[in-house]
């Protein structure tokens, strides 16, 4: 296990130069840093490559995604005189293990814990089990493994027990990924995202991944060196990733469209998982939105208002749908040239003409809408959605014109809360347009309206 404590700085000397400098390692939540001495010669170490350092801990540390600075020299000139020379290596990426970790090598598969997703993940009967026994066993403590595009999709239960207690003093979910094809240091971290994501939206909120393990051999090859007493152990990887503050009123499973209470409930939260996974690569877009939005649940401005109207426009299957056919354009289009050029006008008016009819040949924000939320009632039920929310849509794309110019500042108390109001109407269209296709069951869609995104804009003063 790394032995690296966090935000401490710990001595450490660069493997990259030759020449074996000497220095300080910082890796914590707020920043990874390394700072690099001479006491000899100036030197100057690369940042678009890894840099490697060994610890005093006897370590590795691969600092990736580097900024640097050109080393700086502090000087004695009085006698004796003395030169030391100083580099700084600010990264975005420290994979911490027991060697390095290149830009060429691959990762397997990853593990990661998700704070506040203890709930969400707990099965009763594999949690009473382990809570009986000391050793509990692969079943009890596995959660899932299934097959999604180039991966499977794990989740398995962590535990620790004491000399006083014959069950767990603590039991917890673990999340993890084994790829068909290893993934770079700098793509992987993208399905862990969608995995997030995911859970993310079950509550509404926004989450983060914690403790990230990842390792070159997939979950058979690991085994088998373990059974030959020849495994070296994985790598851990720290990112400068703040975690959001959750609101634990906003932790309440009983607005999760699924979960993991029993095996009913366990089968339709794996068939979402995975449907969610199998399409990710199509919706990072409209994810990474849902994602701001979640973050910016505590804030009425722009900003919000206008990431939500781009969420809703990236959402596949929210796109406007033509009211007028290409025949039917083309016909209202000759009939209107041919008036045109009956009243003398320029032969060139015809494609102009046409060109405006094409224009409007989508339906109107109203229609859409109105069309929109006819579907997701269809699926979530009368009622999920308010019945005012096409008139509170459609002030939102009002206020989106205003917000798009600059910084909006309501005229009275009445204004903002119409802004805010309508924010959250388009947040939560959007929340249940991202629902929509995955395969929820009928328990599930009937606490969809009870998910925080829905409950706030409900609660919403007008």
């Amino acid at each position: 296990m790394p032995k690296i404590e966090s935000a401490k700085p710990l001595h450490c000397v660069e493997l990259v130069t030759g020449e074996r400098l000497t220095g300080t390692v910082l890796v914590s939540d707020d920043e990874l840093r390394a700072d690099i001495y001479s006491y000899t010669d100036h030197f100057h170490i690369e940042g678009e490559e890894p840099v490697f350092l060994q610890t005093a801990t006897n370590e590795i540390v691969s600092l990736h995604s580097n900024v640097t600075t050109i080393a700086g020299t502090s000087t004695r000139n009085m006698p004796p005189q003395r030169r030391t020379y100083h580099q700084e290596i600010l990264s975005n990426v420290a994979v911490v293990g027991h060697d390095a970790w290149t830009a060429e090598d691959g990762v397997r598969q990853v593990s990661f814990n998700v704070k506040h997703t203890n709930q969400l993940m707990r099965h009763n009967g594999k949690v009473k089990t382990i809570g009986r026994t000391r050793f509990p066993g692969e079943d009890e403590l596995t959660i899932f493994n299934d097959a999604a595009q180039g991966m499977t999709v794990r989740a398995w239960y962590g535990a620790t027990y004491g000399m006083e207690l014959e069950g767990p003093k603590e039991i917890w979910p673990t999340f993890g990924l084994e790829f068909e094809q290893p993934q770079n240091i700098r793509d992987y971290i993208g399905f862990v995202s969608d995995y997030v994501n995911f859970l993310s939206f079950c509550f509404g909120v926004q989450l983060t991944p914690s403790a990230i393990r990842i390792d070159r051999l997939s979950f058979a090859e690991m085994m088998e060196a373990i059974e030959k007493h020849e495994y070296p152990g994985d790598h851990k990887v720290h990112y400068v990733w703040p975690e959001a503050e959750v609101d634990n009123r906003d932790l309440w499973v009983g607005g999760s469209p699924v979960r993991c209470w029993d095996d009913q409930e366990l089968g339709a939260f794996r068939a979402c998982l995975v449907a969610w996974m199998n399409r990710a690569s199509s919706w990072r877009r409209p994810s990474a939105l849902m994602m701001t939005a979640f973050g910016l649940k505590n804030v009425v401005s722009s900003e919000r208002l206008l990431n939500a109207c781009r969420w809703f426009e990236d959402i596949p299957i929210g796109k406007a749908q033509p009211v007028l056919s290409a025949s039917d354009v083309d016909a209202i289009a000759a009939v209107a040239a041919a008036k045109a050029q009956e009243l003398g006008h320029d032969p060139t008016i015809g494609e102009r003409v046409a060109g405006a009819i094409r224009w409007i040949r989508a339906e109107t924000a109203e229609q859409q809408f109105k069309r929109l939320i006819g579907t997701v009632e269809a699926r979530f039920g009368k009622g999920v959605i308010p019945e005012e929310a096409v008139e509170h849509l459609k002030r939102a794309i009002s206020f989106r014109g205003k917000s798009a110019h600059g910084h909006f500042n309501p005229e009275s108390d009445a204004q903002f809360r119409a802004f805010s109001k309508s924010t959250r109407a388009m947040e939560s269209l959007c929340y249940l347009l991202t629902a929509l296709e995955l395969p929820i069951p009928e328990q599930g869609r009937s606490r969809v309206g009870s998910n925080p995104v829905l409950r706030d804009y409900r609660m919403a003063y007008d």
